[in-house]
Formats: C-alpha cells, structure tokens, sequence
C-alpha cells in the first residue's frame, strides 16, 4: 500500500529534514553570488528521497530576477536565461544533472532499460523543497501585499489564475512559479526535450514549502507539506534588497564551481559575448540543447533547430495541458526556438 506523506513524515519530520538538507547543501557552496549582508534570495532545490528515507539533494537553484519578453533583451540564440526565479534555476539544474547520469552512465537515479530510454528508480521519491511561497497565487495567498507587483493575466479553463513576472526593463512573458510547478506536477518534470528518452512522465511525490500559509488550495493534484525553519537568506528587516545573482547547482558539480549568473548571463562576462552559445551557462537552452543533441544520434547538431527538437516530444500529457490552459503564455518558436547549434 502507497504510504501518504504524512505516514512518511511522521517519524523523524522527513519535510523538516529535506529543507534542512537544501540549507547545508546552499551553505556548502563559496560565497560567490550569495547575498551581502543586505540583500535577500529564494532557495529552491529538488531532492531525491531512498525508501529507506535517506535524503540525496540533486540540485540547488536561487534567485529573484527574470528578463523582459523582448527579443533584443532576451536574445534568440538560447544563450540567456530568461527566468532566474530559484525554482527554474533548481529544475534547469536537475535537467542538467539527468543529462550528465545518461551520459556518463552513473544510472543512480535513471534507470537504463535500453538504449536512450530511461526510467526513475523506482526506489527514489522525488521532493521539490522552496524557501518561499513560490511568486504567483502561492505569494499572494500568503501575503496580499505582493498582489500589486504582479500583472493580473487571467483565468484559464480549469480556474487557475495566470500571473505574469515583473521584469527588469520590457515586460515579461514569464509565468509565476505557482504556474509553472502546476505544470510541471501535471505533465512532469523533465521538459520537452528530455521527455524523449524518458519511459514515463518524471513525477514530484510532493511539495515542501516554508511558510505558514495552507497552500493545498494552490497546487490541488500533489501534497503540500510546510516547515517552519526559515532560510538564513530570506528577506527580513536586515535584509532588504533583492540579491541580483542567481546559484545553479547540481549533484556531481564540485561546490566551489557553482554557476553564477547575473542578468540572464555568466557572472562578469563581458556584453559582447552574451549571446555567443559557446559562452552560454552550463543549464542555458542552448547548452542543455547540445546535450541533447549528443544523445540523439540520427539529427544534425548545426541543422537541427531548438523547435524542431520540442517538436519530436510525444508527451500526451504535455498536449492535453496546452489544450486544458488555452491561455498559457507560450514563447514564439519562430523567433526564440528557432537556433541552432553554431560551431565553436
């Protein structure tokens, strides 16, 4: 019999101890990008949960900022990340750990059953563990304050409210967090590329978030559990200002090489190598892109776009989501998944 949550928590606090694990893994890594001494960030981070409930973080991401919607702030080569949001610096950071367990074959986590066609390990839970209500209606249900710092988008066939980011210069056309993990509990976690080689839809066991706020009313079709000890990074009344660099980090990653990025871009580079692939961040479109692109043998790595990649994806589940939320902001393939792989 499936054991709920509660059953696996009851013990020894198993969601008290996932969050505790993301603190001493963030407080593992150098102090490159982390907040001064007045500035605040969200932590968020996924981890990989034995039956024997121990606990093994596979990634960590931070951070507050996203870019705006137009092309010339946003780029169209794949190069810059468009949402530096903690919870999409932590997912692009687990895509980028799978693609390095399928290529290197450790197989820890994924599980061969043939050639490029993998499976979680069926001994493995996975958690997603946030610091912060996530931005969106998860925010606002927890503090109403935040409502005026978000644009109202509309509501969607199922009753969700869609929220779009504030964005530093253009607006932009990134949904709230809240948004995208409903999603990502719906169609799965591994995205449209990865999907290709997974056997079944990579699905969260549930939600951990501190806070206070009940927020099962928010993320309906998965447990949500809160705890109570607060991030040592989070906003309070010494820290006031939004810390503007974003942590990336992954399992196998050594943690004094932990991935900076400030503006969509590496930490101190230099603006016109900024949409230049071969400069990209390691969990970049375009870098997750060429990994993929080594698994799939039969496609060209400098014809092939990034579209055309999204476009060999049979996730059902991804379609009916597309076809249930006629509203859901999409990105213009024709001007932002266009690239393709340049040669270096």
């Amino acid at each position: 019999m499936k054991r709920s949550f509660e059953e696996e928590c009851e013990n020894d606090d198993l969601a008290e101890r996932i969050a505790l694990s993301c603190y001493n893994q963030y407080n593992l890594l150098s102090s490159r990008g982390k907040p001064s001494s007045n500035e605040w960030t969200h932590l968020a981070g996924f981890v990989g949960v034995e039956d024997d409930n121990n606990i093994r973080v596979l990634s960590i991401g931070t951070g507050t900022k996203c870019l705006g919607g137009e092309k010339d702030e946003r780029g169209t080569q794949g190069c810059l990340l468009h949402d530096s949001h903690a919870e999409v610096i932590a997912r692009r950071s687990l895509m980028k750990f799978f693609y390095e367990e399928i290529l290197n074959e450790n197989n820890s986590i994924l599980i061969k059953q043939e050639k490029n066609k993998f499976y979680l390990n069926k001994s493995i839970r996975l958690y997603l563990f946030v610091s912060y209500p996530p931005c969106g209606s998860a925010a606002y249900l927890s503090d109403p304050i935040k409502r005026p710092k978000f644009e109202h988008k509309s509501l969607n066939s199922s009753g969700e409210e869609l929220y779009l980011k504030p964005g530093k210069g253009y607006a932009t056309t990134s949904l709230s967090c809240t948004n995208k993990i409903n999603r990502w509990i719906y169609q799965g976690i591994e995205g449209t590329l990865l999907n290709q080689f997974i056997i079944s839809p990579i699905n969260l066991t549930s939600l951990i978030i501190q806070t206070n706020t009940n927020l099962s009313s928010i993320f309906k079709n998965i447990s949500v559990k809160s705890v109570n000890k607060p991030f040592e990074y989070g906003p309070s009344s010494e820290r006031i200002r939004p810390c503007p660099m974003s942590i990336a980090w992954w399992s196998g990653l050594d943690i004094s090489s932990s991935v900076i990025t400030v503006d969509g871009h590496s930490l101190g580079q230099i603006r016109k190598l900024r949409h230049k692939q071969q400069y990209a961040s390691p969990i970049a479109k375009c870098s997750l892109f060429k990994l993929y692109l080594q698994l799939m043998e039969n496609l060209s790595s400098t014809t092939t776009t990034y579209a055309e990649a999204k476009a060999l994806s049979s996730n059902s589940l991804r379609n009916q989501f597309i076809l249930n939320n006629p509203q859901w902001t999409t990105t213009d393939p024709n001007i932002f998944y266009s690239f393709t792989l340049t040669s270096t």
